[in-house]
């Protein structure tokens, strides 16, 4: 009997290479070393991976839809060159929108998507509040990633958000803050509306005494450095959670400005490893999110429902992939 439930990240991590290598040696795309093929293999056949098969292919649209909450971010950039790397690999195309962090651009694109017969989705919500009707109604299979609506039935594909804010503050706890910020966006977005509880939950256990100091900022607020200098003058942070890397940008901007040095002052810890932060003079640690892997893992989750729809059931409704630490401090 088959397991069809195994997915490429399992087959990954016990073969001990990327997500990328097992797709290669599955769908035959790219040159692969015989010792690590056949460690794939092996480990293909043990844990029962159903492979694709011929008739498997499909017959109906050979197009995935998908739409970003704001494709200018890196994170979004390496997540969609992995779909759509693996989307060629089985045969299908991708279509690309991006909704600029806009509720009513995201309307209009989810309009455009399912109105082209895609024969899957993939997306990342602007406001996970509420979950749009078409969405809720559609019949084809639809993966989430990097950020979910709270109310729904569609299968999620990222990383522990609650956890990687309280391993963000428990860092910085560690390294001597007392008085710990978290600077972030609006709670309507996932990924920052979990990354702040997780914040809290932390401050509450290990450092009772220091009173929870959040910044919410606007996506493309052009008053954000006023707003950040004027919480760090207020709430005067020795340590600092950044929600995402454009959020860090701005706060290292703001700190410069009013003559704070980093890491003597004010030490501070982000999510993702940019280029930009290579040309730092300073060190500013690092929460990784696997973005290739997040990518691969929701377009093979994604193909395997619609090739097979009888089997969409057996699929996790929530895959939380692990996160990484650069620790620069």
């Amino acid at each position: 009997m088959q397991n069809k439930s195994v997915r490429l990240v399992d087959i990954a991590q016990k073969a001990g290479v990327s997500i990328t290598t097992v797709s290669h040696v599955i769908n035959k795309t790219r040159y692969v070393k015989q010792e690590t093929r056949e460690l794939v293999l092996k480990v293909l056949e043990e844990m029962d991976y159903d492979l694709p098969k011929p008739k498997d292919k499909p017959s109906g649209s050979k197009f995935i839809g998908v739409i970003v909450a704001d494709i200018t971010e890196d994170y979004y950039i390496s997540v969609v060159k992995a779909i759509e790397t693996y989307a060629s690999e089985q045969d299908f195309s991708i279509l690309l929108c991006d909704s600029e962090d806009d509720v009513e651009k995201e309307k209009r694109n989810i309009k455009n998507i399912l109105d082209r017969d895609v024969a899957g989705l993939i997306m990342s919500p602007v406001n996970s509040e509420k979950c749009p009707k078409e969405i809720r109604d559609t019949r084809i299979p639809v993966v989430f990633v990097d950020r979910k609506y709270t109310v729904n039935d569609k299968v999620f594909v990222g990383i522990n958000n609650f956890e990687s804010g309280v391993a963000g503050t428990r860092y910085l706890a560690s390294k001597g803050c007392r008085n710990i910020a978290f600077i972030g966006y609006p709670d309507t977005v996932y990924t920052a509306h979990q990354r702040v509880i997780g914040y809290r939950d932390c401050l509450n256990d290990l450092l009772p005494e220091c009173q929870p100091r959040v910044l919410t900022l606007n996506y493309r607020q052009e008053d954000s450095n006023k707003l950040i200098r004027e919480f760090v003058a207020q709430a005067r942070p020795d340590g600092v959670l950044c929600a995402t890397s454009d959020v860090c940008y701005q706060l290292i901007g703001s700190l410069e400005e009013m003559g704070i040095s980093i890491p003597e002052q004010i030490k501070i810890v982000t999510y993702d490893d940019n280029k930009w932060l290579d040309y730092l003079k300073f060190p500013v640690s690092v929460i990784t999110q696997p973005t290739a892997e997040i990518g691969f893992t929701a377009s093979d989750l994604l193909v395997r429902m619609i090739l097979r729809p009888k089997d969409r059931k057996k699929i996790a409704m929530n895959v939380f992939l692990e996160t990484g630490f650069i620790d620069r401090l």
